[in-house]
């Protein structure tokens, strides 16, 4: 779409906002007034999906252009925090901070998402996808040595030890460099 696409936690019908060129930016009608904040390409799809912190049975928004965008039933209300797209498993997966056995949910096509068993109850802040390992990676701000969390499919998760128990906030992967990289605060 040559479209940046952003979401925001507060303003009233208006936590979405689109730009071609990431100077010029234009507000947009979000499909709830939830706790956006996290958004991602579904390129598979031909969609963005958003997915929220608040909101009453539709923590996950969808738009085909950035523009028009549409309330979606989230498989549990949890905090959601962090959504990704695996375009060799054409699945998305989102993480959440609450929830009790269920701070993931899984969705093939942005609209029916199935609710999965976390490896942990811990405060996950944010996933991502390597294709390179074919391996989702999820890292969160609690638990004990037990900070990361790893799966091959979506569904199925394991804890891994973290390097420290560090308020861990955010993992991308660079395959360039073949290294998963994790920030704290």
């Amino acid at each position: 779409l040559g479209l940046f696409a952003a979401v925001a936690l507060n303003g009233t019908g208006n936590r979405v906002m689109t730009s071609q060129d990431g100077i010029n930016w234009t507000a947009r009608v979000s499909a709830a007034d939830n706790g956006w904040v996290s958004i991602t390409w579904a390129a598979g799809l031909g969609l963005f999906v958003a997915v929220a912190s608040s909101g009453n049975s539709n923590r996950v928004m969808t738009s085909p252009d950035g523009i028009v965008w549409t309330a979606r039933a989230s498989a549990a209300d949890n905090g959601w925090l962090s959504v990704i797209w695996s375009p060799d498993l054409s699945l998305l997966v989102a993480v959440a901070n609450s929830g009790t056995g269920n701070r993931v949910m899984t969705s093939p096509d942005g609209i029916t998402w199935t609710a999965r068993a976390s490896a942990a109850d811990n405060s996950w802040n944010s996933v991502t996808w390597a294709t390179e390992l074919g391996l989702f990676v999820a890292v969160a701000s609690s638990g004990v040595g037990n900070r990361v969390m790893t799966s091959p499919d979506g569904i199925n998760w394991t804890t891994r030890t973290s390097a420290a128990d560090n308020t861990w906030n955010s993992v991308t992967w660079t395959a360039a460099l073949g290294l998963f990289w994790a920030v704290a605060s």
